[in-house]
């Protein structure tokens, strides 16, 4: 089966008055063509910050998507313009 999603590395932050948050620390992963992909965790740890993420929608400022890559069927989405992601 061929890589729908590959994450390498996903890292999100926040600037907040106590310092900066990270949000997202290095997360990796593959999603094969056909398989289907459960995110779950602890309320507040970072879920909907990474799949926020994966479509460029983290709130600037105050987060921004600090390191990592994030491709979806051959292509880098994180160097996309956002008129190039709609």
């Amino acid at each position: 089966m061929a890589t729908l999603l590959e994450v390498k590395d996903l890292k999100v932050e926040f600037k907040t008055d106590k310092g900066l948050v990270k949000a997202v620390n290095g997360v990796s992963y593959q999603v094969q063509e056909g398989e289907t992909l459960g995110v779950v965790g602890e309320s507040g740890c970072g879920k909907s910050v990474h799949a926020l993420a994966l479509m460029k929608l983290v709130p600037e400022p105050p987060g921004r998507i600090a390191d990592g890559e994030v491709i979806f069927a051959g292509e880098q989405l994180l160097t996309k313009t956002n008129d190039q992601m709609e």
